[in-house]
């Protein structure tokens, strides 16, 4: 497994001098490169959901392999490129939380990617990387980065395709006690905590089919990470994105496990309607974490091939 390139990304000209507070915050970004590269190559940035960092897509189990969608990619000639959100894991936070709305997080990420790539059509990325002058840009995330990659595409049209993973722009639902309930927390509470730590243990039959392994689920839980309450609130605010997803009209794969957070998975594609070219594809035997399922190479492999399909199309 070839290790990720670290990269710290300053992103201070895209954000409001009230997130900034004047010093420059950076966006954390993993960089996989494939040992070859085909002329015309992909670029896939994928962004993590609630709770997670960019460790979501590069998982690592001792003693278990091909729980790393970022390395399935990169083994097969994709780049791909893992960002943490604004205020999450290894990237900046702003310095007036409640301010890090969806907008301001996505414009964090469009000019993080936007110097990603304008690097490596340069050849200034990382040493040794010849200049790539054409690549086909895709963009996507699991939950709330799928969310996030919604909101990001309406805003700046970053991506040629999207992947949207286990996220629902109808509105996110929750498997609790077996039965499905909206986790719509209605109005914002601004006297919250700018960060938190939420407790998964009621998430379990939500995140994990029963097959999933304990020590797959105890590294898993071991990743809980800290998330900015206003990021999170919204991602799970219902409908918050039905205009967002109206306006997207690149190409869009969506997957959801057989039992994730939308009410009604074949009602997802009527969502997106400036978009011809829809896929849906409903993971067996998932919960809604589709990277821990027995299952998720299923995925892993349809990403693959439908990204090249959609970057031969154009």
């Amino acid at each position: 497994m070839a290790e990720p390139v670290d990269l710290r990304i300053d992103v201070s000209s895209a954000l409001p001098i009230a997130i900034t507070g004047g010093e420059p915050p950076e966006i954390a970004v993993w960089l996989f490169l494939p040992d070859r590269l085909p002329e015309r190559p992909t670029v896939i940035s994928l962004l993590n959901g609630g709770t997670y960092d960019r460790r979501y897509f590069h998982f690592a189990v001792p003693g278990r392999g091909d729980y790393s969608c970022a390395e399935y990619l990169r083994a097969r000639g994709h780049i791909v490129v893992l960002p943490d959100h604004l205020g999450i894991g290894a990237s900046g936070r702003a310095k007036d939380q409640m301010q890090a709305t969806r907008q301001v997080c996505a414009a964090a990420n469009h000019a993080a990617l936007e110097q990603v790539y304008t690097r490596l059509a340069q050849g200034t990325l990382v040493p040794g990387l010849a200049p790539v002058p054409a690549f086909f840009k895709v963009g996507g995330g699991h939950s709330m980065g799928g969310f996030q990659t919604i909101t990001q595409q309406a805003g700046h049209r970053s991506f040629d395709a999207c992947l949207i993973l286990g996220y629902t722009a109808h509105g996110v639902h929750l498997t609790i006690g077996g039965q499905l309930i909206s986790a719509d927390p209605g109005a914002l509470d601004l006297m919250q905590p700018d960060y938190a730590k939420r407790d998964r243990s009621l998430l379990r039959s939500t995140f994990h089919w029963e097959d999933v392994p304990e020590d797959v689920i105890a590294v898993d839980d071991d990743m809980l990470v800290e998330v900015p309450y206003v990021l999170s609130i919204q991602s799970i605010t219902e409908g918050i994105v039905r205009d967002d997803a109206a306006k997207i009209d690149v190409p869009i794969y969506i997957n959801l496990g057989e039992r994730d957070v939308s009410p009604d998975p074949y009602a997802e594609p009527g969502f997106y309607r400036a978009c011809r070219d829809i896929t849906l594809h409903i993971l067996p035997r998932s919960g809604h974490c589709q990277n821990f399922a027995s299952t998720r190479l299923e995925m892993y492999d349809r990403i693959d091939r439908w990204v090249r399909d959609q970057a031969s199309a154009r």
